[in-house]
C-alpha cells in the first residue's frame, strides 16, 4: 500500500529529545538487536523451545515498539502471552512468521529515517 507506514517515530523522536545522533544510535541498536531475535527465534523453534520463544518474543515487543512498529509488537505481545497461558493448540509459528515477513519493512523505513538524518 502507497504511503503506509510501518513505524511511527514520536516515541523515538521523544525519547531521543530529536537527537540525530541519538536516534542514529538507537536505530543501530535495534538493527542489532533484530539480528539476535531472529537467530533467537530459529534457535527456539528448532527445538520447541517455547520458554525461549516467549523470551524472544517479549525482547521483540520491546525493540519493535521502540521503533514504534506497533504492528509487530502488538503480534510478540499476543505471542507472550500465550505462551505464558498455555493456549492449548496455540500456534507460535504465524507471529514469528508476521514478525520475519514484516520487519524487513520496519528496516527500510528506518534506513529511509537514517538517510534523512
Amino acid at each position: 500500500m502507497a504511503g503506509y507506514k510501518h513505524i511511527d517515530l514520536a516515541y523515538l523522536n521523544d525519547i531521543s529529545g530529536g537527537d540525530a545522533e541519538t536516534k542514529t544510535q538507537l536505530i543501530q541498536l535495534f538493527f542489532d538487536q533484530v539480528d539476535e531475535i531472529n537467530e533467537r527465534f530459529s534457535k527456539a523453534m528448532g527445538s520447541n523451545n517455547l520458554e525461549e520463544i516467549q523470551k524472544t518474543a517479549h525482547l521483540a515487543k520491546s525493540s519493535t515498539r521502540v521503533m514504534g512498529a506497533n504492528d509487530i509488537a502488538d503480534k510478540m505481545v499476543d505471542l507472550e502471552q500465550n505462551i505464558k497461558l498455555k493456549t492449548e493448540n496455540f500456534d507460535y509459528q504465524p507471529y514469528i512468521n508476521y514478525f520475519n515477513n514484516n520487519i524487513p519493512l520496519v528496516i527500510e523505513e528506518l534506513k529511509a529515517e537514517l538517510s534523512s538524518l
